[in-house]
């Protein structure tokens, strides 16, 4: 599967592109196993140990590797404009195991475990908001974030796979206790991954209605066609809604007419794997994904935690005080990008300098993340 993905042309790139990284960008390691496992770690510009970022694990393709999907993703440019640590993990013989067999190379090898130590070495390491840990990846690496969303959902917020699906293994097994957050991007040429599937994987519809039936959402899906705005891609593209999902499981499709196996708007065109569509960019539109989503979920002003968590006032105009009946360990006040603004460790935020708007308000304590909306009154 996904053989000698993204070689083509890649490292005619890297004289250019490896220039761009920044200093905040580096090698490091755990031992897993009797394995010593490497990825990539990206802190944003400005990165301040006393404020808590969201976090993105970045899996790449089979055959491929962690700085190969950083350059072709350009994930890192991103997270330096939302202000987020992206870390891009590396596979054992390039590849990830999600349950492919016979496969020799994936034999013994706990990629699951590897990912839950990996978060454990992460959070103990850098400032990360544990409420806001996502999984995405491209082919091999979307297939893991599948299985992640599976097996890791109690730490994992929500995933995006670009080009992968779930194998019949992973599916079989998977019954994780929590709707989970599922972007899916592929293209309907796609000559690795066939859209309608293949051996031991599900298709891209029987994937979609996995989830559907998991997180609840029924039947009903909203189609926006997307502007073609590159018309010599050949390809256009679907956005793909299921609206009647729980609140925490919400399901997007991008659905690429003509498009390969391929990231969109990738920083090289793959020309033996297929169209590159340039109408969407596919690492903005997960991060738009990610960003809409905290663990447990978001919820309405109106559904605040009467019985275990009180905001007031709401709206307000220069304090705002939370009271719990755990005690608080922070409090975070971000935009409605998730950018953060303030935080304070005690049950007060001093809120005269905000803005009047709708802001998000995460609330952590000893037993619990919430995440609300709140309002700045004039």
């Amino acid at each position: 599967m996904n053989k000698n993905l993204y070689i083509y042309k890649i490292y005619s790139l890297l004289g250019i592109l490896i220039s761009s990284l920044h200093a905040q960008t580096f090698v490091d390691s755990i031992n897993h196993q009797s394995y010593t496992r490497y990825f990539r770690v990206h802190l944003p510009l400005g990165y301040n140990p006393s404020f808590y970022y969201p976090l993105v694990l970045n899996y790449h393709g089979y055959t491929s590797n962690a700085l190969q999907q950083e350059l072709y993703t350009g994930m890192s440019t991103l997270a330096d404009e939302q202000n987020f640590i992206v870390v891009y993990p590396d596979g054992i013989a390039n590849s990830w195991n999600v349950g492919f067999l016979p496969q020799p190379y994936f034999s013994g090898i706990d990629d699951v475990g590897f990912t839950n130590t990996l978060l454990d070495t992460l959070i103990a390491r850098y400032s990360i908001d544990t409420s806001k840990v996502y999984a995405c990846g491209m082919s091999n690496g979307g297939y893991m974030s599948y299985r992640l969303a599976c097996e890791l959902s109690h730490r994992i917020t929500a995933i995006a796979s670009v080009t992968g699906l779930m194998t019949d293994s992973t599916s079989y097994y998977c019954n994780p206790p929590r709707s989970v957050p599922v972007l899916q991007i592929h293209g309907t040429a796609d000559p690795i991954v066939n859209y309608n599937g293949i051996p031991g994987s599900l298709s891209v519809n029987e994937t979609l209605t996995f989830w559907a039936n998991h997180n609840s959402c029924g039947n009903t899906t909203t189609t926006i066609n997307i502007s073609n705005n590159n018309t010599n891609d050949f390809s256009t593209v679907e956005q793909i809604d299921y609206t009647g999902c729980s609140s925490c499981g919400w399901i997007r499709f991008f659905k690429i007419q003509g498009g390969g196996h391929t990231w969109p708007d990738g920083a090289v065109d793959i020309p033996s794997y297929g169209p590159t569509n340039r109408d969407i960019n596919a690492t903005r539109e997960i991060w738009s994904f990610f960003q809409m989503h905290s663990m447990p979920c978001y919820v309405s002003i109106k559904e605040e935690f009467t019985e275990q968590i009180k905001i007031f006032p709401n709206p307000a105009s220069e304090i705002i005080q939370v009271h719990s009946e755990y005690p608080i360990e922070r409090i975070t006040l971000m935009d409605m990008s998730g950018k953060c603004l303030l935080q304070s460790s005690t049950n007060e935020l001093h809120v005269a300098n905000l803005q009047s708007g709708i802001y998000l308000l995460s609330i952590v304590t000893i037993h619990s993340n919430y995440t609300v909306r709140w309002i700045k009154s004039p």
